[in-house]
């Protein structure tokens, strides 16, 4: 099953006064998150172009969602996968991941720690590694699948003004910008990101060390640093008003909708990564 054709939902009960603000379903993909249209890009490709043989195993790091993503389609074409991925996911992503077949290997360090591991593990020739931070296919999943998407879906006779994106890999922000820019010009793209000593599962700050070259940061017109705690509350406040229940990254993007929405007007639509079901375990769920 190939992802794509996700649902594009207005949210009235969270658009300021004056304001329209729609939301792209991520979570109606696959394996729950918008990582499965990378996967699948990253994936095709390198079969195309000879890179991953029949059998040969896989290598990736991920916070979890890309990881799924190609642990779908691995077990599926019977390739082995290896996962590095950081100590501190979380249980769900980790039994999703082992039910798809998955090793894991969890690495200290965060999302930088994996993935200095998994290039360790590719250089010492154990497996091939997609690299999600490096390899155009993924935001080329968004630039040919996603902002087309949207565009097709878009229901209003003006264009939108604001497109509200997670930053993590780079992959959906850069891609996104690329393809909405190419059917709206005049879009302002907003990227939304943790602090560096207050991380979000999956996201990453423009102020981090390491910046994936995948991303094209030239392209964000607005940054939104979000505390987790308000990405948190943005979780209960979308449940209550809208009745879907988002994962923390759309918690941030969407309570970064908000705030933008308050100060510059218009219309957005913001893309939602996944829904809530992969953190249950953590805070304020777990009980």
């Amino acid at each position: 099953m190939e992802p794509g054709n996700t649902p594009l939902v207005e949210m009235p009960g969270l658009a300021p006064a004056g304001t329209r603000l729609f939301a792209k379903l991520e979570w109606y993909n696959p394996t729950g998150s918008i990582k499965d249209r990378a996967a699948w890009f990253m994936f095709q490709d390198a079969k195309k172009r000879g890179l991953l043989p029949d059998g040969k195993p896989l290598i990736e790091a991920t916070s979890g969602n890309t990881g799924i993503g190609l642990a779908r389609l691995a077990t599926v074409n019977n390739h082995p996968i290896s996962i590095c991925l950081p100590n501190t996911a979380t249980p769900e992503r980790k039994q999703i991941l082992r039910a798809y077949g998955a090793e894991l290997i969890e690495v200290e360090g965060g999302p930088n720690g994996a993935i200095a591991h998994a290039n360790e593990l590719v250089e010492a020739g154990h497996g091939h590694t997609v690299y999600q931070y490096g390899n155009p296919a993924n935001p080329a999943a968004h630039e040919f699948g996603t902002a087309p998407e949207i565009a097709r879906d878009w229901p209003l006779p003006e264009p939108p003004d604001h497109l509200v994106c997670a930053y993590g890999t780079g992959g959906t922000i850069t891609g996104n910008s690329r393809g909405m820019r190419r059917a709206y010009p005049t879009i302002n793209v907003h990227s939304v990101e943790p602090f560096v000593a207050d991380p979000i599962g999956g996201m990453r700050s423009q102020d981090d060390p390491f910046q994936p070259p995948v991303a094209d940061l030239s392209l964000v017109t607005h940054r939104w640093e979000i505390e987790t705690q308000l990405a948190t509350t943005m979780v209960q406040t979308t449940m209550d008003a809208e009745g879907h229940f988002v994962g923390t990254s759309s918690g941030a993007v969407l309570h970064a909708a908000q705030l933008l929405l308050e100060k510059h007007g218009g219309t957005a639509v913001a893309i939602l990564p996944d829904a809530g079901w992969k953190y249950l375990s953590g805070a304020p769920w777990a009980g």
